[in-house]
């Protein structure tokens, strides 16, 4: 009777173990961010051309973080953020020409253009919850530069996108994550687009 309690106890044992393994070695998990296509903030476009310049640090921008013992990689974080805004400022200006330079430009450029855009990420924050029928928070902040073609920044703006989400029960471990930080993306650059959209800035370039 007592062998085979001592035999009970080293099971136990043995499987307590295992559960603390396979928790400290954790998990590696790409999370693919996919926003849906930005809003439409305006019924016409603005009969002005601008620049876009998309920094290598933006378009490259990635975070990779452990969280209760699994790594989450949300490796195109940076480029879908650049898409999002070049997708959405299409939508808003007469036409936007991707430059890779902010002015005033080295060599002067066929197309006049009447500013340049810079967005930009500054930081980017999510968390893991225990269960994944909790929430799933994430934030993305953007900022916003304007430049006249004298390189004169005439708007910058700071906005957070918010992606919290109600977990769901998944087979794969990167759907909320991934819901979420997609969500954030959208929410950020929406506001970002309708901020530039109202700024006096835009405003005293059409007057122009």
């Amino acid at each position: 009777m007592k062998l085979q309690k001592n035999r009970s106890m080293l099971s136990l044992t043995g499987v307590l173990i295992g559960v603390i393994v396979i928790f400290s070695t954790g998990c590696a998990h790409m999370v693919p961010v996919i926003p849906k296509p930005p809003e439409k903030v305006c019924a016409e476009k603005i009969p002005l051309d601008m620049g876009l310049y998309i920094a290598n640090e933006f378009k490259n921008y990635k975070v990779s973080e452990s969280r209760l013992g699994d790594t989450w990689n949300y490796t195109n974080l940076g480029e879908a953020s650049s898409t999002q805004f070049q997708l959405g400022l299409e939508q808003i200006f007469r036409t936007v020409e991707i430059v890779d330079e902010k002015p005033p430009f080295s060599k002067p450029k066929v197309t006049m253009l009447h500013a340049v855009i810079e967005p930009s990420i500054e930081k980017f924050d999510f968390n893991s919850p225990l269960t994944k029928l909790q929430v799933y928070p994430a934030k993305i902040q953007f900022k916003i530069t304007i430049y006249d073609m004298s390189g004169k920044t005439i708007f910058t703006k700071s906005v957070e996108g918010i992606g919290d989400i109600q977990g769901s029960l998944c087979f794969d471990f990167a759907e909320n994550p991934s819901k979420a930080a997609s969500k954030a993306v959208e929410d950020g650059a929406n506001k970002a687009l309708k901020s530039i959209l109202d700024s006096e800035e835009i405003k005293a370039l059409l007057k122009k």
